[in-house]
C-alpha cells in the first residue's frame, strides 16, 4: 500500500471519538498500542483490496464498512462510559472492527485457485482447504449444470459469474473460521496489552460475531489485563455484532432486492450499494430511528426487514450486557451494562415524493401470497396428487432405499463395515392392521427432523449439507426422493404414524435415539427419548379401515411389493402376519416379458406367423446403467423386412357387380395394422362393402427407476391425458428396463408421470440407440440394412434420424 494511502487511512482513525480516546489514554504510557491499532487497521485495508480487485462484482467488505462501525459504536456507548473504558476495552473494540470480517479477503494465490487461473502446487494452499472448497462447490448442483451450459453454448462471461457466486458464498460460509486462522498466523503474540497477549481473545470476539448470541455467554466477562486493569469481552463483542448490522452490512444483501430489481447477480453489491436509501438514523431515548427515501418498493421491503434484523440484535445485546456478571469486582460491570435501544423505528422508511405533484412514487403494502396450510395439505394428499392411496407404502420404501444407499457410500468412505437391510411388515394387532418399513439407513437426528421431515416441500436431499456429506464420498447419488412431501402420502392410508430413528453422525458414531408419534398431519409431533439401538428409522402406521392392503393375502400382498420395486438396490424382507419372503434384485433377471405382452402378440395366424418377425434382444448395458429386456416385432416378406404386406387382393363379381376384397399388413403408431375389406349380407339379402382395422403387436412397456416401478405409460394412450413424455419408436416393441442410479428422469413429485424435458429427449434417443444396435447385433448387417431403409421414413425428428444413419 502506497504512503498516501496509508495517511489516508490514520486520517480518517484521527477522526474517530474512540481513536481519540484511545490516544489520549496511550500517548505517553502506551505508544506501542497506537502503532499496533495503526498496523491492523492498514493490513485490514490492504486486505481487502485483493478481492476487489479479483471479483469486482462482489464487493465484499473495504474500509468504509469499518469506520461506519466505528461511529455507530461511538453513538452506542455513553460518554460517561467511554471516558471509564479500559485501553484494552477500546484496543480490542477497534482491532475487531477491523479484523472480524478479515475472512472476506482469503490470499491473493487461494482465490486464483478456486477461479481455476492458477493450479494448487504454485498456491500456498492446504490440501484440506482444497478439499473443502471442492466438496462446498459440488454441493450448486443447479449453479454447475448452468456453468456447463454456458461453456457449451459459448457464453464464457456469465459461466465465469457463475464461479464468482459460488466462490464468494464459500467466502461468507467460511469466513468466520477464516479471520481466526489469519489472525492466528498474522498477529500471533502481536496483540498485547503490557505483558498481556490477547491475540486468542480477539479471535473470539471475531468469531462470535458470525455465531448464535448465545456464544456470548461463554466469553470471559472480566479478563485481567494488568494492575487493576480490565477488559470485558461480551461488551465488547455486543457493540462489534450491533454495529456490524447497523451499518446494513453487505454479507447480508437482501434476497427481495434481487427478485425485483434484475440485478446481476444475488451476491453483487453494486446495485445494493447504489439503490441504498438510509438518509439518516439517530437514537431517541430507546427508540434507534430509521430515514429513508426509497425509489422502489423492493428496497423499501428490504431496509424494513433489516431493520427487524436491527431490533432483534439490539434486543439480544441487551440480554447479554444486564447478565453480565462476575465473582469479582462486580462493581467494575457496571460501566459496561449501557442502555441500548429497544425498538426500531421504520415510520420514517417510505418512497420518494414527486417534486411536482408532492405525491409519492409508489404505494407500498406488505402483500405477500399466503398458502392455506390445510387447503393445501388436503389437495396434496388427494388422490389428485398422488393418484393411488396405496403409493403411501412406495414413499417408504423408497424413503428407505434412499438412506440405504447413502449410508452404504458413506461406510464406504469411512471404512466402515456396513449390510444395509430394510424390512416391511403388515401385521394385526389389538384388532387393528399395522404396515411397518424399517431400515438401518441413516437416521434422523433433531435438525433434520425439524427442518425437513416437518418442513413440507423441503427436501434434506435438496439441502446443502446433504451435498456436503455427500462430498465425502466423492461418488454420484441421486436420490429417489426429491420433493420433500412423501410424508403426507402417509396419511392417505393412515390417522396415526409412530417413527422411531437414531441418526449417524459419522465413523461408529451415533445420536440419541428419537420416539416421533403423529396424530394426524394436522396434529403436534410428540418427540420423545427412544430405546432403538441400531441406528436407521422405522415407520409404523396405523392403517384406517379400508386401506388398500386389507383384503389381500399373503401371496398378493408379497406380488404387490414385488411389482412396486421390481429390482430393489437394498434387500427386502417381506412380512406377512408371520410369514416372510426375502426380495433381491436377482429376481428381476428371471422376469420375462409375457406379462407385459397383450393378446395381440399372440401371432394366433399363419400369416401373422409368416410375415411378423419378433426378435428378443438384451438392453442391459452398463455404459448407460440400464438392465433389461424387449422384444421388437416387424413385418417381413419371403423372410426379408418390408414396410408394408399386401396379404389379398382380389376382385370379384356377385350378380354382376363387382366388389373387391382385400387385406393389407403396414406400420401403425406403435402397432402394426391389419386392414381388410370384405362384404356383408344384409337382412334383405343386399350386398355391402365393409372394411375392418385390427392392432396387432401394440408397444407396452414396464418401467423402472433406480429400482422403483413408475406407473406410467410410456407410448400414446388416447386416454391418458396427462401423458406429457411419450415415446416415438418407428416399430413396435415390447420392453422391461430399469434405469440405474447412474441414469436418472424427472419425474412429478407423486412418481407417476415422466416430465417431458430434455432429460427425457436424451433417454429417448439413448434407449432408441441401444435397440437399433441390440437388433442390429442379432439380424446381421444385410437385414439391419433393409430395416434401417425403412425406419428412418417412420422417423420424423431429425436427432432421431441421426441416431438410425450413425448405425
Amino acid at each position: 500500500m502506497s504512503s498516501e494511502y496509508d495517511s489516508l487511512v490514520i486520517n480518517n482513525l484521527n477522526k474517530s471519538e474512540l481513536y481519540k480516546q484511545l490516544k489520549g489514554k496511550c500517548c505517553d504510557k502506551y505508544p506501542e498500542i497506537l502503532t499496533l491499532v495503526n498496523a491492523v487497521a492498514e493490513y485490514s485495508v490492504n486486505k481487502s483490496k485483493t478481492i476487489i480487485r479479483h471479483m469486482k462484482e462482489f464487493t465484499l467488505h473495504d474500509e468504509t464498512h469499518s469506520f461506519h462501525m466505528l461511529f455507530i459504536i461511538e453513538k452506542l456507548i455513553p460518554n460517561s462510559t467511554l471516558i471509564k473504558l479500559s485501553v484494552p476495552d477500546i484496543m480490542l473494540i477497534i482491532l475487531s472492527v477491523f479484523l472480524h470480517d478479515i475472512g472476506m479477503c482469503p490470499e491473493e494465490s487461494i482465490l486464483l485457485t478456486w477461479k481455476n487461473q492458477i493450479n494448487e502446487k504454485e498456491a500456498q494452499y492446504s490440501v484440506e482447504e482444497a478439499a473443502q472448497f471442492k466438496r462446498y462447490r459440488l454441493t450448486f448442483t443447479q449453479e454447475l449444470e448452468e456453468i456447463s451450459q454456458c461453456h457449451i453454448m459459448g457464453f464464457p462471461e456469465k459461466a465465469c459469474l457463475l464461479e464468482d457466486y459460488i466462490i464468494t458464498n464459500y467466502i461468507r460460509t467460511t469466513h468466520a473460521d477464516r479471520a481466526r486462522k489469519m489472525i492466528a498466523c498474522d498477529w500471533a503474540g502481536r496483540i498485547k496489552f503490557l505483558d498481556a497477549d490477547l491475540t486468542n481473545e480477539l479471535a473470539d470476539i471475531c468469531f462470535s460475531h458470525n455465531e448464535s448470541y448465545k456464544f456470548l455467554f461463554n466469553l470471559d466477562t472480566l479478563k485481567p489485563c494488568g494492575t487493576d486493569t480490565f477488559v470485558c469481552l461480551p461488551f465488547i463483542a455486543v457493540l462489534l455484532r450491533i454495529a456490524d448490522i447497523m451499518d446494513f452490512d453487505p454479507k447480508r444483501t437482501p434476497q427481495v432486492l434481487f427478485d425485483h430489481l434484475a440485478v446481476k447477480n444475488p451476491v453483487s453489491l453494486q446495485e445494493w450499494r447504489k439503490h441504498q436509501s438510509i438518509n439518516a438514523w439517530t437514537i431517541q431515548g430507546n427508540t434507534l430511528i430509521y430515514t429513508a427515501q426509497c425509489e422502489h418498493p423492493a428496497i423499501e421491503a428490504a431496509i424494513k426487514e433489516f431493520c427487524y434484523m436491527v431490533e432483534e440484535e439490539l434486543r439480544n445485546g441487551s440480554i447479554i450486557l444486564s447478565n453480565l456478571y462476575c465473582t469479582y469486582g462486580e462493581e467494575l460491570l457496571e460501566k459496561y451494562k449501557i442502555h441500548l435501544p429497544t425498538q426500531v423505528d421504520t415510520g420514517k422508511v417510505g418512497p420518494i415524493k414527486d417534486i411536482i405533484t408532492g405525491k409519492p412514487i409508489y404505494k407500498y403494502h406488505n402483500t405477500k401470497f399466503t398458502l392455506s396450510k390445510k387447503q393445501i395439505i388436503d389437495l396434496m394428499m388427494g388422490t389428485k396428487l398422488y393418484g393411488s392411496p396405496d403409493v403411501a407404502l412406495r414413499e417408504l420404501i423408497q424413503n428407505s432405499i434412499d438412506t440405504c444407499v447413502l449410508r452404504e457410500k458413506l461406510s464406504n468412505a469411512w471404512g466402515d463395515s456396513y449390510k444395509p437391510q430394510i424390512t416391511i411388515s403388515f401385521y394385526t394387532e389389538g384388532g387393528n392392521d399395522y404396515l411397518s418399513v424399517c431400515d438401518n439407513g441413516m437416521g434422523m437426528d433433531q435438525h433434520i427432523v425439524d427442518n425437513f421431515y416437518t418442513n413440507v416441500g423441503c427436501s434434506y436431499y435438496k439441502s446443502k449439507e446433504f451435498y456436503e456429506l455427500l462430498a465425502q464420498t466423492e461418488s454420484s447419488f441421486k436420490p429417489i426422493s426429491r420433493f420433500g412431501i412423501g410424508i403426507l402420502a402417509y396419511f392417505m392410508v393412515c390417522d396415526n404414524l409412530i417413527v422411531e430413528t437414531r441418526h449417524v453422525k459419522g465413523p461408529y458414531q451415533f445420536d440419541d435415539a428419537l420416539r416421533i408419534s403423529i396424530e394426524g398431519y394436522d396434529s403436534l409431533f410428540i418427540i420423545t427419548d427412544s430405546s432403538k439401538k441400531v441406528p436407521g428409522t422405522d415407520t409404523i402406521l396405523k392403517l384406517r379401515k379400508g386401506h388398500p392392503w386389507a383384503t389381500m393375502s399373503c401371496e398378493r400382498f408379497f406380488k404387490s411389493v414385488r411389482e412396486m420395486i421390481p429390482k430393489p438396490s437394498i434387500p427386502i424382507k417381506l412380512i406377512y402376519k408371520g410369514e416372510e419372503e426375502d426380495l433381491t434384485d436377482i429376481e428381476f433377471f428371471n422376469l420375462d416379458l409375457q406379462g407385459i405382452k397383450d393378446y395381440s402378440w399372440d401371432q394366433e395366424s399363419d400369416v401373422e406367423k409368416e410375415n411378423i418377425k419378433v426378435v428378443e434382444i438384451d438392453l442391459t448395458d452398463p455404459a448407460f446403467d440400464f438392465q433389461g429386456m424387449a422384444s421388437i416385432a416387424y413385418i417381413v416378406k419371403n423372410k426379408a423386412p418390408c414396410e408394408s404386406l399386401e396379404i389379398l387382393s382380389k376382385e370379384i363379381e356377385i350378380d354382376y357387380e363387382k366388389y373387391e376384397l382385400s387385406c393389407e399388413m403396414k406400420y401403425g403408431r406403435d402397432n402394426i395394422e391389419v386392414r381388410a375389406s370384405g362384404l356383408e349380407v344384409r337382412e334383405d339379402g343386399g350386398i355391402d362393402s365393409n372394411s375392418t382395422t385390427r392392432h396387432i403387436f401394440r408397444s407396452n412397456s414396464a418401467l423402472s427407476i433406480h429400482g422403483i416401478e413408475v406407473p406410467c405409460k410410456l407410448f400414446y394412450d388416447y386416454f391418458e391425458r396427462n401423458q406429457s413424455a411419450v415415446l416415438h419408436l418407428p416399430f413396435p416393441v415390447v420392453f422391461r428396463l430399469n434405469i440405474g442410479e447412474n441414469y436418472d428422469l424427472n419425474l412429478n413429485s407423486a412418481r407417476t408421470q415422466i416430465i417431458y424435458d430434455e432429460v427425457w429427449q436424451k433417454f429417448e434417443k439413448d434407449l432408441f440407440q441401444l435397440m437399433c444396435c441390440r437388433l442390429k447385433d442379432r439380424v446381421g448387417v444385410k437385414e439391419w440394412e433393409l430395416l434401417k431403409s425403412i425406419f428412418i421414413t417412420r422417423v420424423e425428428d431429425r436427432e432421431m434420424k441421426n441416431v438410425i444413419d450413425n448405425i
